[in-house]
């Protein structure tokens, strides 16, 4: 989650106060998912809750098809930058590691593992390495599914790979791939992300996936994450995807899961709302749907993260009319309801927060 820090004690109207520029909104009068007329109001007076930068009140619709919701009418695609003034991307990427020498005797025996464990897993090149981390984290399987998820589940690289990151924001990850001997392009259409990335000594190119028109097969993996949830075009995106990639090569992408536990608790109120920036959202049923329709048939739901504990945090901030960075304790009341849902999810990984999927292109 980020640190955007919001001043609630400022005098300032809320942005919602003003409404989204009249003829920068535009109808959707079908889902954007599987073009049905068939819908039904999921929402209704959603604002940005979550950045307090975008103006206007919004309603989400749930299509009675493929179960995705999606907001009717929202912001133009010349007009949605209004609603990333504030956004996360913005920030330069902090340091994800200590210095080894600084760490303490037990947390340098720990780094030693993780190199040791994506070293074999991933092909860094970390040092000091200790195989035995292997081991560990194979039996560890929470942190061995942490770590992978910030690998994006790479495969491991045999020689030369091309890796396309689709919404790049700061650059985070693409340094992770590069650590790992990946050639890695990103994209963004945020001036200020491309900047960042940039002054990193990354290549970053402004824009979206259309920056790649009329070319095909240039990549062994492309990844998505947390971005089909905000374009206009979800299923074209995807069939830009299934065209760039090479034979054999994978998609992979993470969204919020519409039918997640957080969702049906908190609704609106749910992080993973976010209006107006999140214009479709989906459900387990719709995403394959969409990759379906796109031409991949070979889906693999990973296991990926489940930010349950930070996740249900920031929406109880929200319902709170709280900052999203606002220190929430734990009290009896959620730490059952934690217990609830983990189990829940345990059983179906559906409801999830997030859903992690691999897509091959066969």
């Amino acid at each position: 989650m980020s640190k955007f820090i919001v001043d609630k004690t400022s005098k300032s109207t809320p942005p919602w106060h003003s409404p989204w520029p009249a003829n920068e909104l535009e109808r959707v009068p079908v889902c954007p998912v599987c073009g049905s007329i068939a819908r039904e109001v999921l929402h209704q007076g959603l604002i940005d809750n979550v950045f307090y930068c975008a103006p206007g009140k919004w309603t989400s619709w749930r299509c009675s098809d493929c179960q995705c919701s999606y907001l009717d009418p929202r912001p133009s695609q010349a007009s949605i930058h209004l609603a990333y003034g504030t956004y996360y991307t913005h920030q330069k990427v902090p340091p994800s590691k200590a210095p080894y020498a600084t760490l303490a005797s037990l947390r340098k025996f720990r780094r030693s593992l993780v190199n040791g464990y994506t070293n074999w897993r991933f092909s860094t090149r970390e040092v000091p390495a200790n195989r035995l981390g292997v081991l560990a984290f194979l039996a560890a399987w929470p942190l061995k599914q942490r770590i992978d998820r910030e690998y994006r589940h790479l495969p491991r690289l045999p020689n030369d790979g091309t890796l396309l990151d689709v919404g790049c924001g700061n650059g985070g990850f693409m340094q992770i791939a590069n650590a790992c001997g990946w050639d890695v392009v990103g994209v963004d259409p945020d001036p200020k992300a491309v900047i960042n990335g940039r002054c990193l000594g990354l290549i970053v190119l402004e824009g979206g996936i259309e920056s790649f028109e009329g070319q095909e097969s240039m990549f062994d993996v492309i990844t998505l994450n947390h971005v089909i949830e905000h374009v206009h075009d979800p299923v074209s995106v995807l069939k830009a995807c299934y065209r760039l990639l090479k034979p054999a090569g994978r998609l992979w992408l993470e969204t919020p899961n519409i039918d997640s536990m957080g969702h049906s608790r908190y609704l609106k109120n749910w992080r993973g709302i976010e209006s107006p920036r999140h214009l479709v959202l989906f459900n387990r049923q719709s995403l394959n749907r969409a990759l379906n329709n796109s031409g991949f048939s070979s889906l693999h739901l990973k296991p990926g993260s489940n930010p349950l504990v930070s996740m249900t945090q920031v929406s109880e901030a929200i319902e709170q009319g709280l900052p999203i960075d606002h220190d929430i304790q734990i009290t009896t009341r959620i730490k059952l309801q934690l217990i609830k849902q983990r189990l829940l999810q345990t059983f179906s990984p559906s409801c999830k927060e997030f859903l992690t999927i691999v897509a091959i292109k066969e």
